[in-house]
């Protein structure tokens, strides 16, 4: 029986690498990517990678509560020649959980990395993630709602999701839609991050929050927690925007804690409306591009006109013309054509599933539940296009059972739409 690690984090620190003439190619087969995770006392969760840029990236883990570690690294390139790594770094602050980030690295080059704990230097294998490209296309992946049922874990569903994320060629980053466990509950999180490791040993990860990361484990009548565990994995704002190929991706902070429902935290006028200073200055740019996430859907099946919380963001969407908008919390997968503007709603990462009942909403074109699975979106700034597919993995016969699912060997694509990132 694994200890979990009870102690209070400290942050792991910022370290500068040594900059190098670094080019990257090489063959997945040339690696192990899967980590070998020890059987110690120490709970660990392997590595994860948040905040690639075009020259930096921030590499994760959580180990012994007073531990640090090194991380040996290097392009694709060099270890493929010298089955060896070309740099290492150590953290420089004790703590359970660790974020270190990487400098003056390459645009758009494969990494190799090997994170080292301090406990246990065996504890994890090899894993890659891709820098940023200055330009060209890319493809990224959105999967929300991972969080277990009543009756049923994580491994039943959102691990084979997972998996077929993993399977995927060139994808370059995973958007998280928020929800990654039903509670702010460690044990719960160590079971999302033991599902989520085969697609996190090879693309980065960048997170919204959602309702279910305030959940108190203690039970429904208490107020919402400080989503502790969301904090301590990701250490990153509640709304930030990265920019990838001229293509700006905007993170907005949904779930309000001052307009719980005990410990549900809502959407909320207040909230959305704190956010539009920022929000305007990220959609003025003379982007190829902008797409929006939160985890609160705008518009919604069962719900005939917008959400009134979120019409502040709506509204300067239509003003400046995002490219597309995705959403989770609904646990299915929908479309909407908003005045010409895709919105998605992939909440089909494996949480209970949702009925689509009660109103339709003017704006919705396609929707389906009962469906596990994830968007893929390739984005071609040079023609002002993006595809986003919707990628079944499989089904369930019930809402909220715990019945295997019938998996797809490979995935199955269903609902498909090209759309103009400009217009």
């Amino acid at each position: 029986m694994k200890r979990k690690v009870t102690r209070p984090p400290r942050w792991g620190a910022v370290v500068n690498l040594p900059c190098r003439y670094l080019l990257a190619f090489i063959l997945f087969s040339l690696i192990h990517l899967v980590p070998a995770i020890a059987d110690t006392e120490v709970d660990y969760w392997a590595p994860w990678v948040t905040k690639t840029t075009t020259c930096s990236a921030t590499i994760n883990w959580r180990g012994e509560s007073d531990g640090l570690g090194l991380i040996d690294f290097a392009t694709a390139r060099y270890y493929s020649k010298h089955q060896s790594f070309s740099e290492t770094i150590a953290s420089m602050a004790m703590g359970s959980y660790q974020h270190v980030q990487l400098t003056c690295l390459e645009p758009n080059t494969l990494y190799i990395y090997r994170v080292r704990p301090s406990g246990n230097a065996e504890a994890f294998g090899n894993r890659t993630f891709r820098t940023m490209p200055v330009s060209g296309p890319f493809t990224f992946v959105v999967v929300s709602d991972s969080q277990e049922g009543h009756h049923y874990t994580e491994e039943k569903r959102f691990k084979y999701v997972a998996e077929a994320i993993a399977k995927e060629p060139d994808v370059l980053f995973i958007l998280h839609g928020g929800d990654n466990a039903g509670f702010d509950d460690g044990s719960l999180w160590s079971t999302y991050f033991q599902c989520a490791d085969p697609m996190l040993a090879t693309a980065a990860i960048f997170p919204v929050i959602g309702n279910h990361e305030y959940h108190n484990p203690a039970g429904e009548t208490n107020p919402p927690t400080a989503a502790d565990q969301y904090h301590w994995a990701y250490d990153m704002p509640l709304n930030y925007s990265f920019d990838c190929a001229r293509v700006r991706f905007v993170i907005l902070n949904s779930p309000d804690p001052l307009a719980a429902n005990e410990d549900d935290p809502q959407t909320s006028l207040a909230l959305a409306q704190s956010q539009v200073p920022w929000l305007r200055k990220q959609l003025n740019r003379n982007m190829a591009g902008i797409f929006t996430i939160h985890h609160h859907p705008i518009w919604d099946y069962g719900r005939a006109t917008v959400n009134p919380d979120l019409q502040p963001w709506e509204t300067l969407y239509h003003s400046y013309k995002i490219s597309a908008n995705f959403a989770g919390h609904t646990h299915n997968y929908q479309r909407f054509s908003v005045q010409g503007i895709p919105y998605f709603i992939a909440g089909f990462g494996g949480g209970r599933c949702a009925e689509l009942a009660g109103p339709e909403p003017i704006w919705y074109d396609f929707g389906e539940t009962r469906k596990l699975g994830y968007m893929k979106v390739f984005v071609d700034p040079t023609h002002n296009t993006a595809t986003a597919q919707e990628v079944i993995v499989g089904y369930v016969d019930e809402d909220d059972s715990d019945e295997t699912p019938y998996v797809y060997d490979p995935p199955v694509i269903g609902d498909t739409v090209t759309f103009r990132l400009r217009r």
